[in-house]
């Protein structure tokens, strides 16, 4: 069989008749680059986790702060003319950086909407508590130290105990409203609260809402620092945002730095700082976090299917505060045909929808032709007592593979005067020694003059080439005259053999010649290129002589085995040889 050397990739597009549009579906999806070597895919993230953080801090970690052990609620304050790009967001998570410097600290994360930015949080009643999360502490190893927390906030049902809020955040940003993120933090000692390296954005990134017997109040770090001392610096605290039904601007903004004081020290009424002592604690130098925890990732998994069957599992490829906009997978070597791609995610939800489907056609390149060297065509070789050692050396040119598969060569030699008989062998080398006894013996020749011809052709493991650049089958004929030997050189005993099966590449089945000394327990069996068992084809004891087996390309189970290279392998106490054969769907 001739096979055609070409390759080339189409691919097209099939868009799902209707895409879901509940948002968690990825979009987009589309084929990078194809060819039996490997297959890049791409997609852009779902809709839904194209998350966004806003911040008034830098991000950078500097150290703790605490306030001996005064309960307060630490937090970023949003008034409504720094919302405009995200009203109608929704709110999902909150992430906290908690220090080291305390190992008993609580943390509630709570978030307040206001009517402006005058008027404080209801911290003790909580009848502007919007959002919630399960308090998370160090004793419980719920609050993890020096690193990012990521928390999912809950819908807070008014009236009711935090413990009560377990529905997600459904909660949407009104831009004409102040917001108000962080945390409750209490039963602590030295410094848990993270702050970055500043400086601080007043009155938005450092605020301090305390509650001593008879009210709330506002301060900020710098207003509450213990003798007067500049704490320079914003908590480290960020919400993360998603579209919502009403949102327009999905953008990514961390604030720039403000320095605006748009609190008075008046504002503290008449509440004493006696017992209140804002102190920072060790300097944290050149550290940095990657802000978002794993375990807060809403998508798990990414499953790429390939032809309706799972091919890869990607996890989300989240870069510090936001999401990719695009994932990658890249499969490995396919053999040819037609191949359909598309991809899921899965959320706590489920499996999303279907992205859109990605048909492509893989073609393999055939090895590039080659040409015989030598010896000669016709060429005649005269075998005596003397000479039955010499080499000849059997030579031809290189093949050249394109999609740079490696190329093994098939040599076969056959004495075609009378009833035929061929022995092969393989290799990755161009060249062949085959002295004058080896051939002889390989093909059972007598006194006289053998007509013999020798071929050779290449496989990549998938097609195979035979045709010479002159167009001609890469064949070529000799005569060999052997001389009147003595009888125990030409008569020879039983051997072992394995001789390439045949036909080759071969489909449905394929027939394999073997030979042995002597009766003995022989094994026949078929493997794949990792080692893996296929097929048992015989194991037991045999009678000396040649033998011959078929193999249907089916495996132990009775299954059929899908093409590619195969290894065959004839086993002995006395003997081990292996071969390559091709099997072609």
């Amino acid at each position: 069989m001739k096979f055609f050397y070409n390759l080339f990739v189409c691919s097209f597009v099939l868009f799902n008749s209707l895409l879901s549009q509940d948002g968690n579906t990825p979009t987009n999806f589309q084929v990078d680059a194809a060819s039996i070597g490997g297959v890049q895919l791409s997609w852009e993230t779902p809709e839904n986790f194209r998350r966004q953080w806003i911040s008034h801090s830098n991000l950078q970690y500097f150290g703790g702060i605490g306030a001996g052990s005064t309960p307060a609620f630490y937090c970023h304050k949003f008034p409504d003319s720094l919302l405009t790009d995200y009203h109608g967001m929704l709110v999902k998570d909150i992430a906290f950086v908690p220090s080291a410097d305390s190992d008993s600290a609580s943390f509630q994360p709570l978030v307040f909407e206001t009517d402006s930015s005058g008027i404080i949080p209801d911290i003790v009643g909580r009848t502007n508590l919007v959002l919630s999360a399960p308090k998370v502490s160090f004793s419980e190893n719920t609050a993890f130290e020096n690193e990012w927390n990521t928390i999912q906030l809950k819908n807070h049902v008014p009236g009711q105990s935090i413990e009560n809020d377990v529905i997600p955040s459904t909660y949407e940003i009104d831009s004409t409203k102040t917001l108000w993120f962080g945390y409750w933090l209490y039963d602590y000692v030295n410094f848990p609260a993270g702050a970055d390296i500043g400086p601080a954005n007043e009155s938005l990134g450092n605020v301090i809402i305390w509650c001593p017997v008879g009210g709330c109040f506002e301060s900020t770090l710098n207003l509450s620092a213990q003798d007067g001392s500049s704490l320079n610096f914003d908590w480290l605290l960020s919400v993360s945002l998603l579209p919502g039904n009403n949102s327009e601007d999905t953008r990514e903004v961390i604030l720039s730095n403000s320095n605006d004081n748009m609190i008075s020290n008046s504002s503290m009424n008449n509440y004493s700082m006696e017992n209140v002592k804002i102190d920072i604690g060790p300097i944290k130098d050149n550290i940095w976090m990657e802000p978002i925890n794993l375990n807060g990732r809403d998508i798990s998994n990414y499953f790429v299917f390939e032809n309706g069957v799972v091919a890869d599992v990607v996890q989300p490829d989240y870069v510090n505060f936001n999401t990719t906009t695009r994932e990658s997978s890249m499969l490995g070597p396919r053999n040819p045909g037609v191949y359909s791609y598309y991809v899921r995610a899965q959320t706590a939800d489920g499996l999303s929808d279907s992205s859109n489907v990605v048909s492509v056609e893989l073609v393999n390149t055939l090895p590039g032709s080659f040409d015989m060297i030598a010896p000669e065509n016709g060429i005649n070789i005269s075998v005596t007592s003397s000479n039955i050692n010499n080499p000849n050396m059997f030579i031809w040119t290189n093949s050249v593979d394109t999609d740079g598969q490696e190329l093994t060569y098939s040599f076969e030699m056959c004495s075609i005067s009378d009833n035929v008989v061929c022995f092969d062998t393989s290799m990755t080398e161009r060249i062949l020694q085959l002295t004058n006894q080896s051939i002889i013996e390989n093909l059972n020749l007598t006194n006289g003059n053998h007509d013999l011809s020798w071929t050779v052709d290449v496989s990549d493991g998938i097609d195979i080439t035979t045709i010479g650049s002159n167009g001609a089958d890469s064949i070529r004929y000799l005569t060999f005259a052997v001389d009147q030997l003595e009888l125990d050189i030409i008569e020879l005993p039983n051997r072992y053999s394995l001789s390439q099966n045949y036909p080759n590449p071969f489909n449905p089945s394929t027939t394999i010649s073997y030979q042995v000394e002597k009766s003995e327990f022989v094994s026949l069996s078929i493997f794949d290129l990792n080692g893996n068992l296929i097929k048992n084809i015989l194991h037991q004891h045999v009678k000396a002589g040649p033998r011959t087996v078929d193999w249907d390309g089916k495996n132990n189970y009775g299954q059929n085995v899908s093409g590619g290279i195969y290894l065959y392998s004839l086993e002995s106490p006395t003997f081990s040889k292996t071969k390559k054969m091709i099997l072609l769907k």
